[in-house]
């Protein structure tokens, strides 16, 4: 198949005045096209010609590429492996124009000739050997793998949906993986039968079909998972009441510093609920309070005294470090702990109102991408890679509820019968409220809150949303964060050599009597497509 040809790199456009391709818009509000839409356009020739028969023929095509490189060596022994794998998407749908008609376009005409053409788009990839693939057509012309690497077994009876049009690097120069997912409409004229074997074409035209992912019907439901954060101690003179805007001395911040048992504390748990996946365009359900430990002591203790309701906290920073060392190598790691392996411990009542803010917020979308290609010099860890797809960074001032002082939002503490009211009435969460954007309130009667109800937080393939404004998503690439380059959130996928999961992650800062408090929490998620079109 000649039109294979380019197999380690994009199909490029193609149009001259020999011959030209138009595709109308599908629709008046949209520009690219869902799987099953029907693509209409125009072939245009604007050059003189003159031919007593010519056929002009044109496909459309889509296929699945991942590309591997690895270096190995050093200096002038350094040698780079490439490994590819390509799937055909589906047999190339063909459209015959002009079937051995003759054709006279005049050189003083300077609109040409134009020939109308309509092709639907598949809905589902087509198993290759259920279409008869052979070693010279089909799928394993350019594949040359083991058939068995296959993600989706080549005969199976459940083809899966047609992916998204999609690009994604990860790695860096010395080991990188390249995946693309790429549909194209190519045009060919010819002034011989094509079909009385290989036969050159006279002009060539092609241009690229973006296609989004299937819409959904309506919201989805998702399923909540409650995470709680290790013990947080604070440690700080002004939780006593009345010195909470206080300025301290050289020597209660030594006091501080030494962790003096004569310093108050004040022992909290942070609890999320993280949802089980973000459906493109809506709501991102994100449900956030706090666990009291401890009432804030007086400050009168003994520096001799030891801390027996902290037992381990002296050893919290190794403790962490060595978590997340373990985590880096485990990829379906959740930080956090889930409800059932909370401590059990009775919260105390506090002497006064102590407020905890929240002052940061960081949402960031993962994303892992595992690639069905073989090659001698390669290991698991070349076929898989995570990369960061999207995020969103907000602090105070601008992480506040509409109508507030610009400190950041107020954080609840919750008790027990609020949390068991709320798991037994969200364990599957209907879709949630609409953002507000005139006075929210972020504390009620001691419930968790919804941050992204509150703030009206979205994500899409290209922005995200919050407060009612829109922002184009950012790209990870080469260690930074661009928004020159669009961002690449597409639905979960899985095609015969590209498969494509997502984990969430998120980071909270808080304040509490004016000392910081950062806690991180991550899971595994499920990005579903969105209900509609939207740019």
């Amino acid at each position: 198949m000649g039109h294979l040809s380019g197999y380690d790199r994009h199909m490029e456009p193609k149009a001259t005045p020999d011959l030209s391709i138009h595709v109308h818009a599908p629709t008046a509000d949209r520009t690219v096209f869902f799987p099953g839409d029907t693509i209409a356009g125009q072939i245009r020739r604007q050059n003189h010609i003159v031919r007593p028969e010519v056929w002009l023929i044109i496909h459309l095509q889509g296929r699945s590429v991942a590309r591997v490189q690895k270096k190995t060596g050093t200096g002038q022994s350094e040698i780079t492996h490439t490994y590819h794998t390509q799937y055909t998407l589906f047999p190339p749908r063909q459209v015959v124009c002009i079937n051995g008609s003759p054709v006279h376009i005049p050189p003083d005409n300077p609109e040409g000739q134009a020939w109308n053409f309509q092709m639907q788009i598949p809905s589902h990839c087509c198993s290759p050997r259920l279409v008869g693939a052979t070693m010279k057509s089909g799928w394993f012309a350019h594949n040359k793998q083991d058939p068995q690497m296959a993600f989706i077994p080549l005969d199976s009876q459940l083809p899966p949906a047609l992916p998204c049009s999609l690009w994604s690097y990860q790695g860096r120069s010395s080991e990188n993986q390249t995946t693309w997912v790429e549909y194209w409409l190519e045009a060919h004229l010819y002034d011989v039968s094509p079909y009385q074997g290989n036969v050159k074409h006279v002009a060539k035209a092609r241009m690229p079909v973006t296609i989004y992912p299937e819409p959904l019907a309506g919201v989805q439901p998702i399923r909540m998972l409650r995470f709680w954060s290790p013990n947080q101690v604070v440690r700080s003179q002004r939780l006593l009441a009345g010195r909470e805007a206080d300025k301290l001395s050289f020597k209660e911040k030594m006091f501080k510093m030494v962790r003096s048992s004569r310093v108050p504390r004040l022992g909290l748990r942070v609890i999320v609920d993280l949802p089980g996946g973000i459906q493109l365009g809506e709501l991102v359900g994100l449900r956030l309070g706090l666990w009291r430990l401890q009432e804030p002591t007086s400050g009168t203790g003994d520096d001799s005294e030891e801390d027996e309701i902290y037992p381990d906290e002296k050893k919290k920073g190794k403790m962490k470090k060595r978590e997340e060392a373990e985590s880096d190598n485990r990829p379906d790691h959740q930080q956090g702990e889930s409800s059932a392996q909370q401590q059990q411990q009775e919260p105390a009542e506090l002497g006064h109102d102590v407020k905890v803010r929240l002052t940061s917020l960081k949402i960031k979308i993962q994303g892992t991408t595992y690639v069905s290609v073989k090659g001698s010099v390669l290991n698991k860890y070349d076929l898989t890679k995570d990369s960061a797809i999207a995020r969103l960074v907000l602090s105070a001032p601008a992480l506040s509820l509409p109508g507030g002082d610009g400190n950041g939002i107020e954080i609840p503490f919750v008790s027990e019968e609020s949390l068991a009211d709320q798991r037994r009435s969200q364990q599957v969460d209907a879709p949630p409220p609409a953002y507000d954007s005139g006075k929210g309130k972020a504390k009620d009667s001691g419930k968790m809150i919804d941050l992204g109800a509150l703030l009206g937080i979205r994500f899409n393939m290209k922005w995200f949303e919050i407060c009612g404004n829109r922002y184009p998503v950012e790209h990870y690439s080469s260690g930074s964060w661009s928004m020159r380059k669009p961002g690449n959130l597409v639905p979960d996928f899985t095609t015969y050599n590209i498969r494509r999961t997502h984990s969430l992650v998120v980071k909270l800062g808080l304040e509490v009597a004016k000392e910081k408090v950062e806690v991180r929490f991550e899971r595994g998620i499920e990005v579903l497509g969105a209900t509609g079109y939207s740019s």
